[in-house]
């Protein structure tokens, strides 16, 4: 059963993979009102998978799994500008409003029809479910903190001449600091799976 975990928890490593990011296209997203929510939308999708032994499971996953069953879970991320508001004042135009919300897509396994199953198996899938689960919130919770730093930056960026030019500015921004999202996200896993395969006795 040690076995099979490792083999789950490998597949689970690639979830980085699966975590996905896009932005809108910023300038014609300049003109968005302040008129919905910040508030984080994350939906949970699942997929069954059936069978009473690891190595069915295990074929279930590959054939069913997120990014073509190379991984366990994932976290398909996005950010969508809420409200972007540039003003012009007499050092030249500015963002006086600046919201972004995270959306979120968690595709998490279901195990359907495990009744005759080992009381180990059962535990082994669980955990590693429950584990999954907290995995993709942690992808959620560094996307909240990089939308709270874009908003942050966009804010603090000096005024421009015009407002057309303040927009190819924050555009520029925006690619950077989804960068740097892209390198929490992945150091994010990188810690975890050294962190596991100590546990595992892989590393």
């Amino acid at each position: 059963m040690l076995s099979q975990a490792k083999s789950w928890l490998s597949r689970k490593k690639k979830v980085c993979h699966g975590v996905r990011w896009r932005h809108a296209a910023l300038i014609a997203s300049l003109a968005i009102a302040g008129c919905t929510s910040t508030s984080t939308q994350v939906t949970t999708g699942f997929y069954d998978v059936q069978g009473n032994t690891a190595k069915r499971i295990d074929r279930e996953i590959r054939r069913k799994g997120p990014a073509n069953g190379h991984a366990l879970a994932q976290a398909a991320i996005r950010f969508q500008p809420v409200a972007i508001k540039p003003e012009v004042g007499s050092r030249g135009c500015r963002f006086t409003d600046v919201k972004f919300k995270v959306i979120a897509n968690i595709t998490l396994p279901r195990w359907r029809n495990r009744s005759g199953a080992s009381r180990q198996l059962k535990r082994a899938f669980d955990n590693l479910s429950q584990y999954a689960k907290w995995h993709e919130n942690q992808h959620v919770r560094i996307a909240e903190l990089a939308a709270r730093d874009i908003e942050k930056s966009f804010k603090a960026m000096k005024p421009s001449k015009t407002c057309k030019r303040l927009e190819r500015r924050s555009v520029a921004l925006f690619k950077r600091k989804l960068a740097n999202h892209d390198k929490a996200q992945k150091a994010f896993d990188a810690f975890e799976q050294k962190r596991l395969a100590k546990i595992f006795g892989t590393s």
